[in-house]
């Protein structure tokens, strides 16, 4: 209980300054008694004198040789000096009954509860007993032998309780004390190491606070910013550099640099740029960023990792420059292939097994030209060289053709077709990019539904676009495909398991030419539920221009 908690001397500095403390008003109180009493004390005042004096020679020892074990000792004799002198009749025993209370607490202070029942006995011995045989059981003297003891045992009580609450809190804020300084200690060791790791890894990784400022930056970041800024940076966001879209060629105005789009609360991951002054220099770094927000929502900073993909892109140019190649080398024999087929197919003298025969062959060679077609169009894109015939066109026109032309594949497939077109929408676009846009979506649609479902073909015309709508009821898309269903070469999962024809190319050249008319396509789906394609096609009029490469590219090299 109170006794095992630890305590130590901490109400006065020492017995000799206690000692010191009590004598200053009991030479005070002496000196007024003995002005008012020249005689003799009595042998009970003399003897508390006696007492006393032992009292201070035993604080002047223990000042010289300290021993806790001791401590007791100076309060408790001069309560009991202090008690003979008390006993003497009143007045003149008055002034010193007050003192009591110090030697009291004292011991309060020191031995907590140990110390009330010391004071409490040492009141009954000295003072309660002494008091009622010297002067007997009268009220007065009754008053006189009970009030002085439980007044002082009340004090020792307070101390000691004060006491114990004061090394209570003491020892839970040692213990806090630990507490931190091992969580002090715990947290250098983890930014120790978390810094180690940082400088260690092969990515460039920046802090910002919501200034724009520079908070802290890795060795690999410095050597990425080294390459943008020869010139040195100045730690804010904004300065102008030697950094490039992806199509190493556009440099970024400050408000489309990484760092001002994640300030600006906007996340992103692999957002390609370039960096450097030279050519022969640049690095291509994959940057992703994520805001830091406050407890009100408001950004407060950001985190933007760079990662050096150079290596990565010049094996994705290669690549597409060798598709390129080789579609364009494969493109001329395969028109000659199917032109000869023409001709022997126009021969009458072609018997009907032969016919079925050649009839094979030339759906197989158009097949492989559309192929080759689609891939010498995705390196168009990639390399800029998309260039759109842009007119005057009535898109419901186009939509309701492409409709009907699909309509005998849904037909043989068991898929109903719905349309629901708002009659004469024209838009400057290019018919023969938005007919091949249309008829991969349709193409897609009837293919991904299994027979009893409905395709549901929709454009609506308003004031700033017209929104197509292409809607089936069929296999759909699982939720982590999505992010790839535009990537070239890449196909679904359930695609692949139902053996469902097909190279992946068809949306990734519809996303290509919606873009190129400045639209944008959004796609939602569910698993066995249906997949809902929406295409946004602004009034304003269609870039005609060489096709710029996006400034956000995904890395997958399908």
């Amino acid at each position: 209980m109170w006794e095992d908690i630890p305590h130590a001397l901490t109400f006065g500095e020492g017995p000799l300054l206690r000692q010191a403390l009590l004598l200053g008003p009991f030479a005070l109180s002496l000196l007024i008694v003995t002005i008012g009493h020249a005689t003799s004390f009595g042998r009970l005042y003399s003897a508390g004198l006696v007492v006393m004096a032992v009292a201070t020679a035993a604080a002047v020892l223990l000042h010289l040789r300290p021993d806790p074990r001791l401590l007791w000792l100076v309060p408790v004799l001069d309560l009991v000096g202090l008690s003979l002198m008390r006993l003497v009749p009143l007045p003149t025993a008055s002034g010193v009954a007050v003192l009591v209370i110090l030697p009291a607490l004292w011991l309060g202070a020191d031995y907590l509860m140990r110390g009330v029942w010391m004071v409490a006995g040492l009141g009954l011995l000295t003072m309660t007993v002494p008091t009622l045989l010297y002067y007997g059981t009268a009220p007065p003297e009754l008053s006189r032998a009970l009030m002085t003891p439980l007044t002082m045992t009340l004090c020792a009580l307070t101390i000691a309780a004060a006491k114990r609450l004061w090394l209570v809190q003491a020892a839970q804020l040692e213990e806090q004390g630990r507490e931190l300084e091992q969580a002090l200690h715990e947290s250098v060791e983890s930014r120790t190491i978390n810094e180690a790791i940082v400088s260690a890894v092969d990515v460039g990784l920046v802090l910002l606070d919501g200034e724009g400022r520079y908070v802290s930056a890795n060795p690999r970041h410095g050597d990425f910013m080294r390459l943008a800024y020869p010139d040195g940076l100045d730690g804010q966001v904004g300065q102008p550099g030697f950094v490039y879209a992806a199509d190493r060629r556009t440099a970024l105005e400050a408000a489309e640099m990484p760092t001002a789009r994640a300030l600006d609360g906007e996340p992103f991951s692999d957002l390609v740029v370039w960096v450097g002054e030279h050519s022969a220099d640049q690095r291509a770094l994959s940057v992703s960023a994520r805001p830091i927000h406050d407890r009100n929502g408001q950004v407060d900073g950001a985190v933007l990792v760079y990662k050096d993909v150079t290596d990565i892109m010049t094996a994705l140019k290669m690549r597409d420059d060798f598709v390129a190649s080789v579609s364009h080398e494969l493109r001329t024999p395969l028109t000659s292939i199917i032109g000869f087929l023409d001709l022997l197919l126009d021969r009458s003298d072609v018997d009907a097994a032969t016919r079925a025969h050649l009839d094979i062959v030339r759906r197989n060679a158009e097949r492989l030209y559309r192929l080759v077609s689609d891939l010498l169009l995705i390196a168009k894109t990639d390399h800029g060289r998309l260039v759109l015939t842009a007119t005057s066109t009535d898109l419901s026109a186009l939509l309701g053709q492409a409709v009907s032309d699909i309509a005998p594949l849904a037909q043989a497939g068991g898929v109903e077709i719905e349309s629901r077109i708002d009659p004469a929408v024209f838009l400057v676009i290019d018919p023969v990019r938005i007919r091949q846009m249309v008829d991969n979506l349709l193409s897609n649609a009837v293919k991904y539904t299994p027979p009893g479902g409905v395709v549901t073909v929709t454009l609506e015309d308003d004031a700033e676009a017209a929104i197509l709508r292409v809607a089936d009821t069929g296999i759909g898309i699982a939720q982590a495909d999505l992010d790839r269903l535009f990537n070239r070469f890449f196909r679904a999962e359930a695609a692949e398991a139902r053996a469902i024809p097909g190279v992946g190319l068809g949306l990734a050249i519809t996303k290509s030419i919606v873009e190129a008319h400045n639209g944008v396509i959004a796609v939602e789906s569910r698993t066995e539920h249906g997949t809902d394609f929406e295409v946004r096609l602004p009034r304003r009029r269609a870039r005609v221009e060489p096709l710029e490469r996006p400034s956000q590219s995904s890395l997958s090299p399908s």
